[in-house]
């Protein structure tokens, strides 16, 4: 077990890599934690600051509210600085475990302070301030839980020397709180301490990666993995609200092409395409290799638009990768994902599919009926965007898919 303290996460953003690292660790079956101390930190670590800017942001349409007479200055909604800790909280947690301390370990935290016993200390000489009962609190819980789980090494990690000193000598009375444990805790000042100690660095094999993420069986995986980056259809989300906009490229040879109206989503879940890798490095960690890289990969399919109307589109999504590998074979896992973003000209060409074959896919799809061939006499399947005719034909279309689905089932 890695159990961290508040300043190797202070500014660790969830797209760093740090947090990459903290993911491939627990990926990897190592554990890495943080006291519920170091949680709450951090929590209001981001809520504070938030606040403060709340508070200018108000104070100052006050005062412009002050210098137009005719109104019409926007208002604030109620700051909810607990909405902002909430979000923090499930961050972290999303890249560590939490321990919670016992009963035990909050009132000797409290005792420790009140009585001035390491960590905790005086700030301003004999008569100042008595300070240190969430140190005492952190590092009482990482003791607790080497106690409690005999049969784990644990690390406990950080930077804080001042009072937590750097795992060669400690006063008391933390250095009786080791007994018996000394064998099994240790005491490092740095993340590069844990690399050092459980990451080694291994050769790149610049084949295997690409090779890897190019097979049908691991693009199954991720397309499973990035199912909430991947959003079909659907009025409103499980929170009840309208979905929001969804980043694409209008693929074709229309003049539409390039143009991003506001979508709805995914009309049926979309291909996923692995276009490269980059960024990366391969380590050992355990008797086994791993690789993180950067994965380029394309969504494309049938983007559901408003009108109704529908359009071949895609987008590039940059993944974050963790793949293990060991006698028993490679396996892929997704640490991040940005949101899907628009193609460059260039992604855009290198698109698998054409106009030609969505409009045969889609005549494969939606084989023609009475009332289908009288739309086409119309306009084509896909019409310009934001034509009657286009709303007409996607209405056609989309109740042919309704009976074929009613049909098969």
């Amino acid at each position: 077990m890695i159990i961290l303290d508040t300043n190797i996460l202070w500014d660790v953003k969830p797209d760093s890599s740090t947090a990459d690292l903290l993911r491939a660790l627990k990926a990897a079956d190592i554990h890495v934690a943080v006291p519920w101390v170091v949680l709450e930190e951090l929590a209001a670590h981001r809520a504070l600051p938030y606040g403060a800017a709340y508070a200018k942001a108000a104070s100052a349409l006050d005062d412009l509210r002050r210098h137009v007479p005719w109104g019409g200055v926007p208002s604030l909604e109620k700051a909810d600085t607990e909405r902002h800790r909430k979000h923090w909280r499930h961050t972290y947690r999303q890249l560590v475990e939490v321990i919670e301390p016992s009963s035990d370990v909050l009132r000797t935290a409290l005792f420790r302070e009140s009585n001035v016993l390491a960590p905790c200390k005086r700030v301003g000489g004999q008569k100042g301030d008595k300070t240190g009962s969430r140190d005492a609190a952190i590092w009482l819980t990482a003791v607790e839980y080497a106690r409690d789980h005999k049969d784990e090494q644990v690390c406990f990690v950080s930077m804080n020397t001042k009072d937590f000193g750097d795992g060669t000598e400690y006063p008391e009375p933390m250095k009786s709180d080791l007994a018996g444990i000394e064998g099994r805790f240790r005491h490092l000042t740095s993340l590069d301490d844990v690399v050092e100690r459980f990451a080694k660095p291994a050769d790149v094999d610049p084949d295997f990666l690409p090779a890897l993420l190019a097979r049908e069986e691991t693009i199954e995986l991720l397309t499973d993995a990035l199912s909430e980056h991947l959003p079909t259809f659907a009025p409103k989300n499980e929170g009840g609200w309208l979905n929001g906009r969804l980043a694409y490229t209008r693929l074709g040879d229309d003049e539409g092409e390039g143009e991003a109206p506001p979508s709805l989503g995914w009309f049926d879940p979309p291909s996923l395409t692995f276009d490269g890798a980059s960024n990366v490095t391969a380590h050992s960690i355990g008797g086994q290799d791993w690789y993180l890289a950067t994965a380029r990969l394309f969504a494309s399919g049938l983007m559901m638009l408003n009108g109704p109307d529908l359009a071949p589109a895609a987008n590039a999504l940059d993944v974050r990768v963790l793949v293990t590998q060991d006698g028993t074979g490679a396996r892929p896992s997704v640490l991040r994902c940005n949101p899907p973003r628009v193609l460059t000209a260039e992604e855009a060409a290198r698109i698998p599919n054409t106009w030609i074959n969505w409009r045969q896919e889609l005549d494969a799809r939606f084989p023609s009926n009475s009332l289908a061939r009288s739309a086409a006499a119309v306009t084509s399947l896909l019409s310009a965007p934001g034509t009657h005719a286009a709303a007409i034909s996607t209405l056609v279309m989309l109740a042919n898919a309704w009976m074929n689905r009613k049909r098969s089932e």
